[in-house]
């Protein structure tokens, strides 16, 4: 069966739900010094990439985030492509790649110093090439700390496009509400991997991070009592589908991503009151005949 394309933009901004599970529902990322290495690498990966991370939830065996992919009008500069690969592969690495780019020009070959940067250059400002960084430079440090085998990820990761402010800020408190959800914390706040646990816990990436959604939310940032208890469980339309916004908003991009669909029944469709989503209702049907 071919693969439905990933729903993204190159030429505006876009906030995106992303979540990806471990090989065979393995808990790899229980381990504290494990999570923390992913942390890590999270902070790094957006920063060669160039997104901003909004909210995340580490897990035993998977984690979502929320995060915004800007919209970029032309190639990112030489000089800001090896500040970013400093950011993700330290000074030794960028030390590496700047001496071998002296030599090859040094040489006359510019265009092996050009096919170099462009090799860079091409997996920054792009969701899927985001995702590919983060993970395969956590799996390099997961073999570090652990002797393995075989592949560590289950299949492609899901992401979901997420319309206005609103919706957004429940994307948010859903990924938020994760560990709550898996029975690990009695709160949002009490779990030291999510953004406002690790946050509360002196970490200074998730303070950022908070602090940005924060100030993209402006003030739609509180959950009512009622909405919190809806988010407290799982949402396939949330967490699996590809659009999730406004009834305006679903639409409009269903229109303009139609070809990437490919789903003669794919329409704007109510999730409870917290707001519509094009897909997932397949396996919330499951999850709904399960309980």
């Amino acid at each position: 069966m071919a693969r439905t394309g990933r729903i993204k933009f190159k030429d505006r901004d876009a906030f995106h739900h992303v979540t990806s599970r471990i090989a065979g529902r393995r808990m790899l990322l229980a381990d504290p010094d494990v999570k923390r290495e992913m942390l890590d690498v999270l902070e790094k990966a957006a920063e060669f990439s160039g997104v901003r991370i909004g909210a995340f939830a580490i897990m035993d065996n998977h984690f979502h985030i929320v995060l915004q992919v800007p919209a970029h009008a032309g190639a990112v500069p030489e000089d800001e492509v090896l500040r970013r690969y400093k950011a993700l592969m330290g000074e030794k690495a960028s030390l590496r790649l700047e001496g071998h780019l002296r030599c090859l020009r040094s040489k006359g070959d510019t265009l092996a110093a050009e096919c170099e940067i462009g090799r860079l250059r091409a997996r920054m400002n792009d969701l899927s090439q985001f995702v590919k960084t983060f993970k395969e430079e956590f799996g390099r440090r997961f073999r570090k700390l652990h002797p393995y085998e075989g592949t560590i990820w289950e299949g492609r990761f899901k992401s979901t496009l997420v319309g206005e402010a609103e919706y957004l800020r429940r994307c948010a408190a859903y990924v938020e509400l994760n560990p709550v959800r898996a029975g690990l914390s009695e709160s949002a706040e009490g779990y030291a991997w999510n953004t406002t646990g690790a946050a509360r816990g002196g970490n200074a990436f998730a303070k950022r991070c908070r602090e940005w959604l924060l100030s993209v939310l402006g003030h739609a940032c509180g959950d009512s009592p009622s909405e919190e208890g809806a988010l407290a469980k799982r949402i396939a339309q949330i967490s699996c589908g590809k659009v999730f916004g406004s009834a305006g908003f679903v639409s409009e991009m269903l229109g303009v991503f139609m070809e990437k669909v490919r789903s003669r029944s794919a329409r704007a469709r109510k999730v409870g009151g917290l707001g519509y989503a094009s897909h997932g209702w397949l396996l919330a049907a499951k999850l709904e005949k399960a309980a």
